[in-house]
């Protein structure tokens, strides 16, 4: 019986970010083959309050525990930041932050520079006293829970494991959801928050216990460039399900009107999309926002009268509801694409690019389409440069699905159909067998005080 540890920094319950989706389904999976799991994890006051309401109409006890930690901000003010603890309808063990407080004490501009202070100081001690407070806290949740095994995507996490006193047994775990949080290649630290200090964070990533590549691609290019060894295992299956954990069902959205796009930005693909609009006038464009969209993005967008934009959404229902075809025209090393999988499981045909995993997230289905991945190169302001894109392709598709019912009849059958089979085929314990495999089946992973 393992003890999982998973920190997540995506900020909320429930937030839009496949990466927190992926992270917790994996945990969710551990917890229902009797694994003991706990992620600490950033919340508002609200949403605590509702996790706890929803078990508690179920006839069950979340154990809501608040502790209460006292932290000077960068005006010298006495904040109290609250810590709760309580169980989910998984049995997950939350160890939830104060979002509303945390962003106050550790706004971006003084929350990235103090990580990497803490990664090229080497201690807690070079580092500011409200830092040192967040470092603190940090470990000794994971001194409490005692875990055979900490899960993290940042580099925060991966050096408090690092000098952890529980580090004898404890395996430490990366997963790499993205190019831009590796310390090589030519897509390092091109997003912020990704990838805080290069030069010492690779070797703290050479030395992990294990490190998990959600796609083929994004393995290759740990080895490429870093020489990294890496695991790929595909999301859990339960990533893919619907919000009741079952099959998602499968739209007929052969009569809908519109083309949707998600996280509209220089990057994914935004000016395909724009093009696209132009060029096709008679076709509505439909796009979510996202963590990626900026002001100057949806200003664009809502200049152009064929396009809506909408805000993001956590139910995704509403976009499968509402789109005939989803477009993915990310310019990017993509590392998957889970919002093409779950279209494609709906029956909703994907237009994607050839970018990193797109096309491990294709399956095999129509339609994937070249484009000039950005090179790493970037603007000042930070955005990478995009090269141009030939619309002609794309256009053709997109034109061709919105407008020939045969056609997308045909592919929308297929798509459900191999997209079904594709999730039914995927081994719900691979994962769980991956951190098995760590353990020594001699060692007692029991650790006392």
């Amino acid at each position: 019986k393992m003890r999982v540890f998973l920190v997540q920094t995506a900020q909320g319950l429930s937030p839009s970010s496949g990466g927190f989706k992926a992270n917790y389904c994996f945990l969710v999976q551990l917890a229902k083959s009797g694994h003991d799991c706990a992620q600490l994890c950033y919340a508002f006051e609200s949403e605590i309050k509702r996790a706890v309401a929803e078990l508690k109409a179920k006839g069950k006890d979340a154990q809501v525990k608040q502790e209460r930690v006292h932290v000077t901000d960068k005006h010298n003010r006495l904040q109290v930041f609250d810590v709760t603890l309580f169980y989910n309808d998984d049995g997950i063990l939350n160890i939830a932050l104060d979002r509303r407080v945390f962003n106050v004490v550790w706004p971006t501009n003084l929350f990235f520079p103090g990580i990497i202070e803490f990664l090229e100081e080497g201690d807690v001690d070079g580092v500011s006293p409200a830092m040192r407070t967040l470092i603190n806290l940090f470990s000794e949740h994971i001194s409490r829970f005692e875990p055979t095994h900490i899960v993290f995507n940042d580099a925060l996490t991966m050096k408090i494991a690092a000098n952890h006193p529980l580090r004898p047994w404890l395996k430490r775990i990366g997963i790499i959801h993205t190019a831009e949080q590796l310390p090589f290649g030519p897509f390092s630290q091109g997003i912020l928050g990704h990838c805080m200090s290069p030069k010492f964070e690779v070797g703290m990533l050479h030395d992990l216990d294990g490190i998990w590549s959600v796609s083929k691609s994004i393995q290759d290019y740990s080895k490429k460039y870093g020489n990294l060894d890496t695991k790929f295992l595909v999301h859990s299956p339960l990533t893919y399900l619907d919000s009741n954990r079952q099959m998602p069902l499968v739209r007929n959205n052969i009569d809908k009107g519109a083309v949707g796009m998600v996280n509209p930005c220089p990057h994914k693909g935004m000016d395909i999309l724009v093009a696209l609009a132009k060029e096709l006038p008679h076709i509505k464009f439909i796009t979510w926002a996202s963590w990626g969209s900026g002001d100057e993005h949806l200003e664009i967008l809502n200049s152009i009268s064929n396009i809506e934009v909408m805000p993001t959404t956590r139910n995704t229902d509403e976009i499968w509801d509402t789109i005939k075809i989803l477009i993915a025209p990310s310019v990017w090393h993509e590392a998957w694409g889970i919002i093409v999988t779950e279209a494609q499981l709906r029956g909703i045909p994907v237009v994607a690019s050839n970018a990193g995993g797109l096309p491990e997230a294709k399956i095999g289905l129509p339609y994937v389409i070249p484009v000039n991945m950005v090179t790493g190169k970037r603007h000042p302001n930070g955005y990478y440069v995009v090269p141009k894109q030939d619309i002609a392709p794309w256009k053709k598709v997109v034109e061709g699905l919105m407008t020939c019912r045969d056609e997308y009849a045909k592919v929308a059958a297929m798509t459900a159909e191999v997209s079904a089979k594709w999730l039914r085929s995927l081994d719900p314990l691979a994962h769980e067998k991956w951190l098995l495999s760590m353990m020594d089946e001699e060692e007692d992973v029991e650790i006392g005080f």
